[in-house]
């Protein structure tokens, strides 16, 4: 796990937490959302081209920041793209189906970490 500095200051690494399969060809790493002292949820997200999640209804803020690859997100009919150093901002409430070339590669942060909960 990645060493607190100074109280609520941490430097965040994309080996601080495991990978987990979300779907087929998507993966993702939660170190902000372990973390716990924000409100904030993210990490990282590995997508390989061969999948996609699809007709998710996000119940918080997201904005996703493509490092590598080519990140489709598709909602109401419309597709929005992003390149490397491209961010996409989602409001809380829209329905969408993720997509990506291969060797895509996202950080995102999300708003609040505990929507599951709520």
């Amino acid at each position: 796990m990645a060493t607190t500095t100074t109280p609520g200051v941490q430097l965040l690494q994309e080996s601080d937490v495991p990978y987990e399969q979300v779907s087929p060809g998507l993966e993702i790493a939660r170190p902000i959302t372990a973390a716990a002292f924000t409100s904030l949820g993210g990490g990282w997200v590995r997508m390989d081209g061969s999948g996609e999640l699809a007709n998710w209804t996000l119940k918080y803020d997201e904005v996703l920041f493509c490092l590598s690859g080519e990140l489709q997100i598709e909602s109401a009919g419309s597709s929005t793209v992003a390149q490397p150093g491209q961010a996409i901002l989602i409001g809380e409430g829209a329905t969408v189906t993720y997509r990506a070339k291969p060797n895509t590669r996202v950080f995102f942060v999300l708003h609040p970490r505990d929507w599951a909960e709520k």
